[in-house]
């Protein structure tokens, strides 16, 4: 039997690997990290700022980080980052106030910042564009199976071993990722991209209307990553759920993701995504509003499985778009200045999450929920908007073409842009 496609490439097999691992490493650690904190003496305020922090540096890095990975390629930024976000880890060992925490949340997100904008870029560069959006989907899937065994592990290495062997345990971890990554995707990786870099493009192609829509639904949807980041642990806990329901509640969100996105990643590359977009975001907005109206941990473990669900379906469609109108001689900037914009998104959020949450704790999953659905209105107008302006060139482009045919003219058919699949 044929493996899949995505599987027969040798560079996708790599990549889901290592997002297969890395899941695992954050989930092993994320769900402790601010409960260990404040178990160390670091205030609520403080948290906030940890949880911030980690979102800042990667708003001020991964656009500076995306454009090194055009010049110099994909694999070396992608093995350096997993190298520093494992050195970070481990040193959440060696925390013991609020400034050491923070630092150390930093060094995270510094890892993160030089990573992932080649990690993403580089699965857009070896996926034929009308597959983009399945093969954005099975690695997200990867990555979610990953988080789907380390928070329950975790949870009980944390409660046999201790908190430290888990920061160890996973920072290990990422260090044979780190290694393993560099000698084997040097060989793998083509390096077509790099040449492209050496044309001009000018910065505006950053600013384009097009991928306007794509930003803003980066930044509604890592709005909600940050609240989650900064609160939700100490939320669960506050709700009397123990150890293991805390890491559950992260694995939760993963089985659904995990199962259902390489069905749902087929539907990210079919036309008018803006209407599809619409409807997931409203009613993932619904999703994180629940989270607060309703107090019950059993419960809370069930939406999670609704999210994860509703989520294996908005994430690839976005990030489909986002490859489809971004221009290929500049994508590692692109994915940067997405992944920024996000981060932006995500450190607000993380900051203001603890001012919320000390108001009532069912304030930011309301205020979440609202910016989702406003900031989803507006994307899906700019998404909309290019997706008609596509459909019109590509059905002028068919009546010219047969028209010159019919003609016996011979002239050659209009054709779009080189840069992107957007006229």
């Amino acid at each position: 039997m044929a493996l899949p496609w995505y599987l027969q490439n040798r560079v996708l097999r790599a990549v889901l690997i290592v997002a297969s691992f890395a899941g695992i490493s954050v989930g092993l650690v994320i769900p402790f990290l601010t409960l260990t904190a404040r178990d160390r003496g670091v205030s609520l305020s403080a948290i906030g700022v940890m949880a911030s922090s980690y979102l800042v540096a990667q708003m001020l890095l991964q656009l500076p980080m995306g454009a090194l990975s055009d010049r110099v390629g994909r694999v070396g930024p992608l093995a350096l980052g997993l190298l520093v976000e494992a050195i970070a880890t481990a040193g959440f060992t060696f925390a013991d106030s609020s400034l050491t925490f923070i630092l150390v949340r930093v060094g995270q997100g510094v890892g993160v910042s030089i990573l992932y904008p080649s990690f993403r870029a580089l699965v857009a560069d070896v996926t034929p564009a009308n597959r983009r959006g399945q093969a954005f989907a099975v690695v997200g899937a990867a990555f979610s199976g990953g988080m789907l065994f380390g928070p329950p592990i975790g949870g009980l290495v944390a409660t046999i071993v201790g908190v430290n062997w888990l920061f160890l345990t996973a920072g290990g971890l990422e260090v044979i990722v780190a290694v393993s990554t560099f000698f084997y995707m040097r060989r793998a990786v083509p390096r077509e991209h790099v040449t492209l870099t050496k044309e001009h493009v000018p910065f505006s192609e950053l600013i384009s209307r097009p991928l306007a829509g794509a930003f803003i639904l980066s930044f509604a949807g890592q709005f909600q990553f940050g609240l989650f980041s900064g609160i939700w642990s100490i939320y669960m806990a506050d709700l009397k759920a123990s150890d293991f329901q805390i890491g559950l509640s992260f694995s939760t969100f993963s089985v659904t993701f995990m199962v259902l996105a390489p069905f749902t990643g087929r539907l990210a590359d079919s036309s008018e995504r803006w209407r599809r977009i619409l409807i997931a975001n409203l009613a993932y907005a619904v999703v994180v509003a629940l989270y607060g109206l309703i107090e019950n941990v059993p419960f809370i473990l069930i939406l999670g499985l609704v999210e994860g669900g509703i989520v294996s379906f908005t994430q690839p469609v976005a990030d489909a778009y986002l490859a489809s109108v971004a221009d290929p001689r500049v994508q590692g900037r692109v994915q940067g200045a997405f992944v920024t914009i996000g981060m932006a998104g995500a450190a607000i959020s993380a900051l203001l999450g603890s001012v919320l949450y000390g108001i009532g704790p069912v304030v930011p999953f309301l205020v979440g929920g609202g910016v989702m659905a406003v900031l989803t209105c507006v994307a899906v107008y700019f998404v909309r908007e290019t997706e008609l302006r596509r459909t019109l060139f590509q059905t002028t482009h068919r009546t010219t073409t047969f028209d010159s045919a019919a003609a016996g003219t011979g002239d050659a058919p209009l054709a779009p842009t080189a840069t992107s699949d957007v006229p």
